[in-house]
């Protein structure tokens, strides 16, 4: 299992959807989908916005 496929799987576990993340990340919820099934790329920056998204909000109900 790829870095990608993890992180998407925690983002699931933790209902949060990806409009939420896109939202956040200030792009658009296909760039997410495309990231999370090696389909597309993302600046090293936004990965870690992404990753640090996901992290702090894992007790927040959606």
């Amino acid at each position: 299992m790829n870095d990608r496929m993890e992180w998407k799987i925690k983002r699931i576990q933790q209902q949060i959807k990806q409009n939420i993340v896109a939202a956040h990340l200030g792009c658009s919820s296909t760039l997410i989908s495309l990231y999370e099934n090696n389909k597309g790329e993302m600046s090293e920056y936004r990965i870690k916005q992404y990753k640090q998204f996901i992290s702090n909000n894992q007790n927040i109900t959606r």
